[in-house]
């Protein structure tokens, strides 16, 4: 087994020349066997002769005298070894209810700050091994995650490193036997309120009743994602230099025109890595959360205004000056509502048809424009037969500072103002009007913009909410006669 994890990590080059490594020790035969493997091989007159070793362990608080026989046990065992040791103590379930956090996700952040704490910048060793990996494989299919989900943890992630993960844990019994170690019995290993416990002793059971070969299914089917992924980065590495502005401990500033001009795949990964890197390694982004900086970076690309989004683990979002800054605050930042305050300058100003002018109050230039409408033409023909993929391609698509509305009902010219209290929209697809202000809050605009986003009327009517929703009256029908195109832009 020494021959196999030594050649592992020689092969991931997962130690330094010299240096100290912190080894995460539970007290389990899984940490208990890398602290011993390790302890062989690191050391003066050992392959790795320049390594020391400190072992840390962290009492969680959770199974009261247990948690602290566990602590003094595995304190035994690491002086026996005359290794350094560091013992922390964290009350979990105090932290769970403060930060609003399951047990089990609690429990985790906690021991990797205090990991964190204790090696202050060397490598950090967990015990992690190939039944952890297959477990960790199920609960990112149950999340739903990406591509790096399907990889799974690996070798080296930022500061941690994992030696043990070619190993089952049936080998680190082995071992421990072998070498006469006694283990420290966790209890709360075979907790079902844990859903990692579930996985290990309900689901696997079952999968594996269907497919008796489903843990090998699994790593190889990491080891397919693991290639891809790994192209992927090298993409994500060469255009970090020409997206990254400026990069600091708690601050990440990202050109946004040049992101968006990227392929999507890459913008969400560029993203993500950003994110890793301001909150301790992993990052907080799901799904949803790359939807809405999505949304927003369209905007960010072409405006000065600032729009702000908050996100996960205290990481926020700014978008200003054609810059997406992300940035990890030590508390959540109250702001207040702007939006509730009347607007100033609301009177608005007359926008001619065609012409533009500056919207009172705000950096914002409209336009109005007609666009030419020959019955007979490819246009007119596509629009007549509602052929609306070659109305767009004809017409460009709209974008979030630029639409287009029926124009034939329009007067010579439109009222444009800032929101006022009350205002409402008929937004497209939908029978009922909506409130103003919640079609800002549906689409994450800051609250400190709110106030200066142009609203675009015929008489009472809200045709357009710039940037945010069209109203379904607007909309262009195969009986249209006349095309307005409609757009704002930062002077």
């Amino acid at each position: 087994m020494l021959e196999k994890v030594l050649a592992y990590i020689d092969r991931h080059q997962l130690l330094p020349a010299e240096g100290e490594i912190v080894v995460g020790v539970s007290g389990g035969a899984d940490s208990l066997c890398l602290l011993h493997l390790l302890h062989s091989i690191c050391g003066p007159g050992k392959v790795y002769a320049g390594v020391t070793l400190r072992a840390a362990h962290l009492n969680h608080l959770l199974r009261g005298v247990e948690s602290a026989g566990d602590a003094q046990a595995v304190a035994r065992i690491v002086a026996a070894w005359e290794i350094p040791f560091t013992l922390g103590a964290v009350d979990v379930l105090a932290l769970a209810q403060r930060e609003k956090r399951s047990l089990e996700e609690a429990a985790r952040l906690a021991r990797y700050r205090f990991l964190r704490t204790v090696a202050a910048g060397a490598p950090i060793a967990v015990a992690h091994h190939a039944d952890d990996q297959v477990e960790t494989l199920l609960l990112h299919w149950l999340r739903g995650s990406g591509l790096s989900g399907m990889v799974g943890m690996r070798p080296r992630q930022q500061d941690i490193i994992r030696p043990l993960l070619e190993l089952t844990h049936a080998e680190t019994l082995a071992y421990c036997s072998r070498y006469g170690i006694t283990p420290v019995e966790d209890q709360s290993n075979n907790d079902p309120r844990f859903t990692r416990n579930r996985l290990r002793h309900e689901v696997l059971p079952l999968l594996q009743e269907l497919n008796p070969a489903i843990r090998q299914t699994l790593l190889r089917g990491a080891e397919v994602a693991r290639v891809d992924l790994a192209w992927l980065e090298a993409q994500v590495e060469s255009q970090w230099d020409v997206v990254v502005i400026s990069e600091q401990a708690d601050k990440i500033s990202l050109d946004a025109r040049v992101l968006l001009g990227l392929p999507l795949s890459l913008q969400r990964h560029l993203l993500r890595r950003a994110s890793a890197l301001l909150c301790a390694g992993q990052s907080p982004l799901e799904p949803r959360h790359m939807l809405l900086l999505e949304h927003q970076l369209g905007l960010a690309a072409l405006s000065l205004q600032e729009r702000v989004l908050h996100l996960p683990y205290h990481l926020r979002a700014r978008f200003q000056a054609g810059a997406l800054i992300l940035e990890r605050q030590p508390e959540t930042i109250e702001t207040k509502d702007a939006s509730a305050d009347p607007p100033a300058q609301a009177d608005g100003i007359d926008l001619p048809i065609p012409g533009e002018v500056q919207v009172p109050g705000t950096l914002w230039h409209v336009r109005a424009e007609i666009i030419s409408l020959d019955p007979e033409s490819h246009l007119g023909q596509a629009l007549r037969q509602a052929r609306w993929p070659e109305v767009w391609h004809l017409l460009e698509p709209p974008t979030p500072h630029a639409v287009y509305i029926d124009g034939s009902s329009v007067a010579a010219c439109l009222r444009v103002r800032t929101r006022r209290p009350g205002d409402r929209i008929q937004p497209l697809g939908m029978v009922n009007e909506k409130k103003v202000q919640d079609v800002f809050s549906d689409n994450h605009l800051a609250r400190s913009v709110r106030a200066t986003i142009p609203l675009f009327f015929s008489g009472s009517l809200c045709l357009w909410v710039a940037g945010a929703c069209l109203s379904h009256h607007a909309r262009l029908t195969p009986q249209t006669t006349r095309i307005l195109r409609l757009s704002v832009a930062y002077v």
